[in-house]
């Protein structure tokens, strides 16, 4: 038996969905052709690609991941070389890892970007905290990622977009939101505080306050930014935040204050596997995604 395209794409989906019949809605084929399809790669590899629990989500085998991380390449050069009938280079599909709390300022515009520039282009996208997204790039699921530099290892590469200082976000119609100029982390750490509670993001917001020796009060833990901002709305307290809110959602309920001491920044990159293949697809959307940080700049300067 011969290893063909239409094989690779039922592996890579049900690993990215985790399930055959999750793979089928999204290739609109039956389930039943998905299940043969694993298990005819099983049979010619000899060695299970994923674990299968009863009820619960396929997750792959170690020899899956390397397979997958394989099979994506091989998808990846095919989805390049199968140009449109023009000889259009800006056809293609791309998988791209976005950190949760930045997908809401950027993605809608890397999207739009994307659409405008190169409607051709299949953009396929999905949410993750810092840990998820060096899991999918090391596993093939995406091909790059936009996210922090936190503790990622020597084999991602990471291209820096920008470096963002943290800020205080305060309710409204609180004494420190009225005052004129910066905030200190000395006055912050004395409200109550709301954390952006995710592996990683939890300890560098927490950084800055430790550096000065500063041990506040975390009154509440959120998981996303919508959350934490919706918080400090109401008055539950305070927040150190690295990532601006979109301008779309911006509220009046709300101030942002920047920091008055000269503390840790946090790189904004886009990452990816040393080991990945450059893809024309990928080529354009990263193009995308610099020109999207970069009219955020513009938009908060």
């Amino acid at each position: 038996m011969r290893v063909s395209l239409r094989l690779l794409r039922y592996f890579a989906a049900t690993a990215e969905t985790g399930s055959t019949t999750a793979a089928a809605r999204l290739l609109n084929v039956s389930q039943p052709s998905i299940s043969v399809a694993i298990r005819e790669l099983e049979t010619l590899f000899e060695e299970a690609l994923f674990a299968r629990d009863v009820g619960a989500r396929m997750t792959l085998t170690r020899f899956g991941v390397r397979k997958l991380a394989e099979a994506r390449h091989i998808l990846g050069a095919a989805t390049a070389f199968e140009v449109d009938k023009s000889g259009d280079a800006s056809a293609g599909e791309v998988q791209i890892g976005v950190f949760r709390t930045l997908a809401p300022v950027y993605l809608p515009v890397v999207l739009r970007m994307a659409r405008e520039r190169y409607p051709k282009l299949s953009v396929r996208f999905v949410e993750g905290d810092l840990a998820q997204l060096e899991d999918w790039l090391h596993g093939g699921q995406i091909e790059l990622a936009l996210t922090y530099d936190v503790g990622m290892p020597d084999d991602i590469e990471r291209e820096l977009l920008a470096e963002l200082r943290p800020y205080g976000l305060l309710p409204a119609g609180s004494r420190l939101a009225r005052r004129k100029g910066s905030l200190s982390l000395h006055e912050l750490a004395q409200e109550p505080l709301i954390l952006i509670d995710l592996p990683h993001s939890r300890e560098f917001l927490m950084a800055p306050f430790w550096q000065f020796g500063l041990q506040p009060e975390v009154r509440y833990r959120a998981t996303s930014l919508e959350l934490a901002r919706g918080m400090v709305a109401n008055g539950l307290g305070a927040a150190l935040l690295i990532t601006q809110a979109p301008a779309s959602s911006q509220v009046t309920a709300v101030v942002e204050k920047p920091i008055r001491e000269d503390t840790v920044r946090q790189p904004l990159v886009i990452a990816r596997t040393a080991r990945a293949t450059r893809t024309r697809a990928s080529e354009l959307l990263a193009e995308c995604v610099r020109a999207a940080v970069e009219e955020a700049k513009i938009q908060r300067a």
